[in-house]
């Protein structure tokens, strides 16, 4: 449990420097429903109260933002890598007596679907029309989100809501 916190803590103290606190705080949460609602439906004879389902959920929003703003990291597979030891680590550790497995599940699904929503980040070069200069015209201008970032954030939305 002790490691869990750790991991808990490192997360939220990167990605809270990377992002804006409240949606950590809004993907925490979710991640913690989300977890809960996956063990109720698989566990219908026992009661589990953790916050794991959220550390779980940071750990799939973190997955989530090194596919969508891969440009950002300078060792993308070192990242990719270690990051997947992590989680692969502490799913096996939910195969052990009395770990509710299907709230890590929940909570990483959960927060691995809300990470494309929450964690975008706008493009290099893209500049707001209300403050640019004459010579940046609209037809130069560049988007403010990639084509492959909106449709991760859409399906994304689709499968959180709809599931």
């Amino acid at each position: 449990m002790g490691a869990l916190l750790r991991i808990y803590i490192c997360n939220t103290s990167d990605l809270r420097k990377k992002q804006n606190e409240v949606r950590i705080g809004l993907l925490d949460i979710i991640s913690v429903f989300g977890g809960s609602l996956l063990s109720r439906l698989f566990l219908q004879s026992n009661i589990s109260v953790s916050a794991s389902g959220a550390v779980f959920g940071l750990l799939g929003a973190l997955l989530s933002e090194l596919i969508t703003n891969r440009t950002i990291y300078g060792n993308k597979v070192a990242a990719l890598v270690t990051l997947v030891i992590i989680i692969v680590i502490n799913l096996a550790v939910g195969i052990l007596p009395q770990v509710d497995n299907f709230a890590h599940l929940g909570g990483f699904s959960s927060g691995f679907l809300l990470g494309f929503v929450f964690l975008m980040r706008l493009q290099f070069g893209w500049v707001s029309q209300r403050y640019a200069l004459p010579p940046y015209s609209r037809a130069g201008a560049k988007p403010k989100y990639k084509m492959y970032q909106r449709i991760l954030s859409i399906a994304s939305l689709i499968l959180v809501v709809a599931g």
